[in-house]
């Protein structure tokens, strides 16, 4: 997944801005939520940033 591809639409966020946010210290789904806005709109990518964090917080 490119890191300019959007996994938010509804606010239009990022992967980069998710790794962006995990990298400052975010490492859960609500910590990342507050800072990108990522899943506060309809909720439909909620699955897909859940699961980049995993992703990104077991490396």
């Amino acid at each position: 997944m490119n890191s300019d591809k959007v996994i938010c639409p509804c606010y239009r966020v990022t992967k980069g801005d998710v790794v962006d946010a995990v990298e400052n210290g975010a490492s859960t789904y609500k910590e990342v939520k507050q800072m990108t806005k990522a899943g506060k709109g309809c909720g439909k990518c909620k699955k897909d940033v859940k699961k980049l964090i995993r992703k990104l917080t077991e490396e």
